[in-house]
């Protein structure tokens, strides 16, 4: 098992080799010990809400919503907040952003059940295209039988790195500094959102999670 003080030096390793400031002061992230991943229906069915969120997000037709929303019965599975927006005959320009971001979650989450093999450095968004196809080409069920949890060790790697990632972003932000060409700020924060929902993070649901530094 992988101490949390090895992961930190494998992550600072590969910050350094990207051309990003670390800080060395930084905590250690949870132990596998004391961690508790979300499950893999669990993942799944936060993969299909916001996939048709994002659609939305992106102007799909209504009726391709309403299809998708009765295709994986998935009134339930929306949080309060995604429900108002799917409610909305319009949406302004904020909100289209908001939720189309939506798909940089949806990517990580994909990659934490195996059904896709590799999330890549964070400096560009992901392929929208090929993330609704991945998804909505299948049933709920093709997609458990298809994906597998991956395991701790990698979720937690994943999450260290984009956690002192994170820090570098806000550190150029805050000091109106350039941020790294390797990472993209609005790829870290949402996949630091999405690493901690997975871990299950202070206990914090969807729409609550923290991306502390």
């Amino acid at each position: 098992m992988k101490s949390s003080k090895k992961r930190k030096k494998e992550s600072e390793k590969t910050l350094k080799s990207l051309k990003v400031p670390i800080n060395k002061h930084l905590p250690l992230r949870e132990n596998e010990e004391v961690v508790s991943l979300r499950t893999k229906e669990e993942i799944i069915n936060r993969i299909i809400p916001l996939t048709i969120v994002a659609a939305k997000a992106m102007e799909a037709p209504p009726e391709k919503i309403e299809e998708f929303i009765e295709r994986y019965n998935a009134n339930k599975l929306f949080t309060e907040e995604e429900h108002n927006f799917l409610l909305k005959k319009h949406f302004n320009h904020n909100e289209g952003i908001q939720y189309s971001w939506k798909l940089e979650c949806i990517w990580l989450l994909l990659w934490s059940v195996n059904l896709i093999s590799d999330i890549g450095v964070p400096d560009s968004t992901c392929n929208a295209e090929f993330v609704f196809e991945t998804v909505l080409s299948n049933t709920k069920q093709d997609m458990m039988d298809k994906s597998t949890l991956k395991p701790i060790s990698d979720i937690l790697d994943s999450l260290d790195f984009i956690y002192r990632a994170h820090w570098a972003v806000r550190e150029a932000q805050l000091n109106d500094l350039i941020i790294p060409e390797s990472l993209d700020e609005g790829v870290v924060y949402e996949r630091h959102y999405t690493l901690n929902w997975l871990v299950n993070y202070m206990e914090q649901e969807w729409e609550e999670v923290s991306t502390n530094t």
